[in-house]
């Protein structure tokens, strides 16, 4: 099972995205600030890290850059944020992220991303088409 950690410091947000990651078959833990999701990263070494960029104790550039010194194999980011930013999406590119959604985002093309991310052989070709009509604060990078 794929072990996945999201870093969000709203524990509604957090939640939701823990029981959407779980019943689609990942294993989610959860931590709120910067600081304690760092070291919940170097413990648990997650398949996939969900980065609020705005956390306590810190921010989500931080962790990440961090976090791909403490872990001895990459790890693939997927950044969070409300704010709209461009300087954020920037330095989430210079990262190396792997995805970078604002909020609000659709869960759907969130776990889209995931799955991608994280090579589901059973996606169709595109899972990042849009449906006719829809727009989205979305991004792969």
């Amino acid at each position: 099972m794929k072990k996945i950690l999201i870093i969000e410091d709203d524990p509604k947000i957090a939640k939701a995205l823990a029981l959407r990651l779980k019943s689609a078959g990942y294993e989610a833990t959860m931590a709120s600030d910067a600081l304690t999701g760092l070291a919940a990263a170097v413990k648990l070494k997650p398949d996939l890290l969900l980065l609020d960029i705005s956390i306590p104790a810190g921010n989500g550039f931080m962790v990440a850059e961090r976090v791909q010194c403490l872990i001895s194999r990459p790890t693939p980011i997927i950044f969070l944020t409300a704010s709209k930013q461009s300087a954020f999406k920037n330095r989430a590119r210079e990262l190396g992220a792997a995805a970078f959604f604002e909020k609000p985002y659709q869960p759907e093309q969130l776990l889209a991303a995931v799955s991608k991310i994280l090579g589901d052989p059973s996606l169709p070709p595109n899972p990042w088409a849009m449906p006719p009509g829809r727009d989205s604060s979305s991004r792969m990078l």
